[in-house]
């Protein structure tokens, strides 16, 4: 398949992040090609998808998120920052699953959500007690 230097960079951009969005990835060509407009770099991405070239990550129904891998994966999503990383999960977290749910589940991955560590501390250290959220800091003032 033939290739430009667009798609290319979009593609090595891509892989550099392991997760973006086309308005992401837009931002991080402005640099080095200012010319390439969104319409463009969505235009090259759906021909990636297309082409099995990249996938669709994990989203919330909102805005769409590219994922530099095409295979199935599992992944964690920050609730509070909106992160993605790539997950292992072994498999028998998965016979667990499907034990619990009575049924095989077809395998698309699957998504763990909560606070990444970054967000964890800037909101204070949270600490779950019972299911229910709280910072160690309004811990100690109770």
């Amino acid at each position: 398949m033939a290739t430009t230097i667009q798609s290319d960079a979009i593609l090595a951009n891509l892989r550099a992040v392991g997760h973006a969005t086309n308005l992401d990835l837009h931002g991080s060509l402005a640099a080095t090609m200012p010319r390439v407009s969104l319409t463009s770099v969505h235009r090259i991405t759906a021909r990636l998808l297309e082409r099995g070239e990249i996938g669709i990550g994990p989203t919330d129904g909102g805005t769409v998120v590219l994922d530099a891998r095409t295979d199935v994966h599992d992944h964690f999503v920050c609730t509070s920052c909106g992160g993605i990383v790539d997950l292992l999960l072994p498999a028998d977290v998965i016979s667990v699953i499907q034990a619990q749910l009575g049924q095989n589940l077809v395998r698309d991955g699957i998504t763990v959500r909560g606070h990444c560590e970054t967000c964890r501390t800037s909101l204070g250290s949270a600490v779950v007690d019972g299911g229910n959220q709280e910072t160690q800091e309004s811990k100690e003032t109770s």
